[in-house]
């Protein structure tokens, strides 16, 4: 365990920074290089104490006319790390209005990051990420001081950590990897923590469950030789939610009380909520509505204590939920209100006359539906509803704007050609490159709307989803692209065992093609190669998804347009590409409920990776087969 958390070294570190409480006289930088970078492993019920001495150093300092604001922003931290966020927001906002002059852009940073702290645990996620951009923003490189090194490691942190939240975990992977790397070099372990546990919850974000208990167990062994009290819980936590979507309930049950123990010992109430709330779900998933409703009540109590709201209405979801099952369905009415009436609030929604007859609507038809709890799936059905028509109208209106704009271009190359024959005989070599390069354009243009047109087809009513051959459709599509084959000589590699797959022919076999015909169209000098494999399936919401690699040699991209290449009108590939190919890669994906991502290297290739929908009998199967081997 790290020294900070031994009485003895700890009050020795706090009688050097606080040398005499009679004269309260602090050198600023100290109080921060000692206390920030450590603001996670102070003994919790040192906290007050330690305000106690910076509020006097604070008014010694406004006696003697200093300006001390760094003594501010570590008070705030310490409100922070009780658990009280928005008082610390109160208290970094009145020392920013009393100020007559504005901060200077450190400070400021380094408020940020405070700021950012508070805002992500109490769910604003917008004004988190405005404020640790801030920080990141200032701070370009890892800072020479400790507690501003500290700063900026830690805005990394929750930026990536806010990813996750969005459902971005192939971007929270490649951050959190970056994080590692960084925390390994500055050589801190409280961050070296951090990171381990983020690469961990990406990979269980995005479904392989073996490198994401690979990472956890890492920093479980990494926090036991020097980690803080709060994160030892979190990573056991983490590790309970593993194991829960793992239906390991036992051991799921067992990391979950570790983690209770260790946040009701140090008073960690808010982080308790989160477990108390985990543990009801495993008590639900294994049929004992009596311990999950006792889970759920007891996580209730200190989250209406702490007046956590993010915290309730996912408490009120879930009881809601647990008493339907339960067959109490005037409790669960009673806590799906509750759940919705809190939700709306975090959701920041006018609550205009309109919108509340609107709920009053919504309530009497959930009085009258009390079987089903009908209110989310009401809404849900008229949301549903709106998204069709607008659909309808978006496809009508994409059809005949399709239509209305290739007119004029047809009637262009037809006049051009027409202009061409006229005088083939008189113009010269540049009138003819300017002919050939009007006629190119235009061309580029009508496929640019046949694409685009094609990309607003993909949210129409499809059929139901069809078993497809992956080897077959491979086939059909190296037949398609045979000119361009035949014309760059590729080698090709495809892996012999390809399971089959479900989805719709037209659609999986023109994401497919997109993505063999980028590698044949940005191949490099040398005989392109393509490899196109498949790793086993996994598990995700309940359904087995494979993951498709298709692998060049060709020219690569950039690490800064990485991000960007899925965006339509990314362009990133240059003049010949406009991005809708890729956009409507990600969009055919994005359908079946599957992830898409890159890997790539300038010079060196790229790899495109893409998860689809395994076949049903084959999911089957393999559902089978581990229920046996459970037993």
């Amino acid at each position: 365990m790290d020294k900070l958390t031994k009485t003895k070294d700890f009050k020795e570190g706090i009688d050097r920074i606080f040398p005499d409480d009679s004269i309260c006289t602090v050198k600023t930088e100290d109080v921060a290089n000692f206390l920030v970078p450590n603001i996670m492993y102070i003994p919790f019920n040192q906290i007050e104490q330690i305000k106690e001495k910076l509020s006097r150093a604070e008014i010694s300092a406004e006696k003697n006319g200093d300006d001390l604001p760094l003594l501010h922003m570590v008070h705030a931290l310490l409100i922070y790390r009780q658990g009280q966020y928005e008082e610390a927001l109160l208290r970094m906002k009145e020392y920013e209005d009393k100020k007559k002059t504005a901060q200077d852009d450190f400070v400021q940073a380094c408020f940020s990051a405070a700021k950012g702290a508070c805002f992500r645990s109490l769910g604003q996620k917008e004004n988190a990420l405005a404020a640790f951009h801030i920080t990141t923003g200032y701070f370009t490189t890892n800072p020479t001081q400790l507690f501003a090194s500290y700063l900026y490691h830690l805005s990394l942190y929750h930026i990536a950590e806010i990813n996750a939240e969005l459902g971005n975990y192939q971007t929270m992977l490649t951050q959190q990897e970056k994080f590692l790397a960084l925390s390994q070099s500055s050589g801190n372990v409280d961050m070296i923590n951090r990171a381990l546990n983020g690469i961990g919850r990406a990979y269980l974000g995005l479904g392989d469950f073996k490198n994401c208990l690979k990472y956890l167990q890492l920093a479980e062994q990494s926090s036991s030789k020097g980690g803080n009290v709060p994160f030892i819980a979190k990573n056991q936590h983490d590790l309970g939610i593993v194991y829960y979507k793992l239906q390991m309930h036992e051991d799921a049950l067992e990391y979950i009380d570790r983690a209770l123990k260790t946040r009701e010992n140090y008073k960690l109430g808010d982080a308790a909520i989160s477990s108390h709330i985990l543990k009801g779900r495993v008590y639900l998933e294994q049929a004992n509505t009596e311990k999950a409703i006792t889970a759920l009540k007891t996580a209730e109590s200190i989250a209406e204590d702490l007046k956590i709201n993010k915290k309730l209405c996912e408490i009120y979801k879930v009881l809601s939920t647990v008493y339907e099952k339960n067959n109490q369905l005037d409790l669960a009415l009673s806590y799906y209100k509750k759940f919705h009436s809190i939700n709306e609030i975090l959701n920041d929604v006018n609550t205009t006359q309109k919108e509340n007859e609107r709920v009053r609507e919504t309530n009497t038809k959930l009085n009258q539906q009390k079987n089903t709890i009908g209110k989310q799936k009401i809404k849900i059905e008229a949301y549903a509803s709106r998204l069709v028509d607008a659909n309808i109208q978006l496809q009508n209106f994409a059809s005949i704007a399709a239509h209305d704009l290739k007119t004029p271009i047809r009637i262009t190359n037809n006049f051009v050609g027409l202009l061409s024959l006229k005088h083939r005989d008189k113009w010269d070599d540049d009138d003819k490159e300017y002919i050939r390069f009007i006629t190119k354009n235009m061309s580029s243009l009508s496929k640019m709307i046949d694409n685009l047109l094609s990309l607003s087809k993909l949210d129409q009513d499809l059929p139901d989803l069809q078993t497809i051959n992956t080897r077959t459709l491979l086939d059909e599509i190296l037949n398609r692209l045979q000119n361009k084959i035949e014309a760059n000589k590729p080698e090709i590699l495809i892996q012999d065992d390809l399971p089959n797959i479900e989805g719709h022919e037209s659609l999986i076999g023109q994401l497919f093609q997109n993505l063999i015909d980028n590698t044949l169209k940005y191949r490099s000098k040398a005989i392109p190669k393509i490899q196109i494999s498949c790793s086993p399936a996994k598990e995700r919401n309940g359904q087995k998804y494979v993951t498709f690699e298709i692998k060049d040699n060709g020219l690569g991209i950039p690490d800064y347009l990485q991000e960007k290449v899925f965006e339509l009108f990314s362009g990133t590939n240059g003049e010949n590409s406009n991005g809708i190919g890729l956009s409507t890669c990600k969009k055919i994906v994005s359908n079946y409920g599957g992830n898409i991502w890159i890997k790539s290297e300038e010079g060196v290739g790229t790899s495109m990776f893409f998860s689809l929908l395994l076949e049903s009998k084959l999911q089957e199967s393999n559902s089978n087969h581990l229920e046996l081997r459970d037993h």
